[in-house]
């Protein structure tokens, strides 16, 4: 009898640690999806940030080219005033 108890105690224990294995399956399965998801929202993040650097560049630009015409406009103004004036 005592070795039908050692070998059901065993039996319970080789069960449990069977179903803890299939937890730990089933937790690391749910963190490979919560990495896969995450890295998702990194790359999405990372366009966002490299869209916007390219929309800052393109702004940067912009204001250059409207700082150009705005020189060059004071300059014909400039000139139109001196014609008047003379």
């Amino acid at each position: 009898m005592a070795m039908e108890t050692v070998l059901k105690e065993l039996e319970s224990r080789i069960e449990e640690l069977v179903e803890a294995y299939r937890g730990a399956g089933e937790r690391c399965a749910e963190l490979e999806a919560k990495v896969e998801e995450l890295e998702e929202q990194r790359d999405e993040l990372d366009r966002k940030l490299s869209s916007s650097s390219a929309v800052n560049d393109r702004v940067a630009e912009l204001e250059q080219q409207r700082d150009q015409l705005a020189a060059r406009l004071e300059k014909v103004l400039g000139l139109i005033d001196g014609v008047l004036k003379g």
